[in-house]
């Protein structure tokens, strides 16, 4: 899995969008092509997997006796003790410097009123 749930403010808001895939694929009145009907349930179960392993995770964080008997269930969870990686650079790069354009020239369109 290539992505994590990394905090609460992205749990809270996977698990709206969750309720929201939800409501489109279950109204009956949403007409929705079956390439993407196929796409949005294939984003509904990724999205509820990756809630699923951060609950878990946050269970074990609470109670670590959890973490055997998730093992022994066979059940995977999200490890906390190692956080994932961001993609924030320690050091903000600088663009490199560009000369500005010059001004374009603006074409006298008035003739057209003659």
């Amino acid at each position: 899995m290539s992505r994590v749930i990394a905090d609460d403010e992205q749990y809270e808001k996977a698990r709206k969008a969750v309720l929201d895939l939800a409501y489109k694929l279950d109204d009956p009145l949403i007409d929705m092509p079956v390439s993407e009907r196929k796409r949005t349930i294939k984003i509904y179960d990724r999205t509820t997997d990756l809630i699923l392993l951060y609950s878990r995770g946050r269970n074990v964080q609470e109670r670590p006796e959890l973490a055997a008997e998730y093992k022994a269930l066979g059940w995977a969870y999200q490890d906390f003790t190692n956080p994932a990686p961001t993609n924030t650079p320690t050091e903000p790069e600088q663009a490199p410097e560009t000369p500005p354009e010059p001004p374009k020239a603006v074409p006298n369109l008035s003739g057209w009123l003659d």
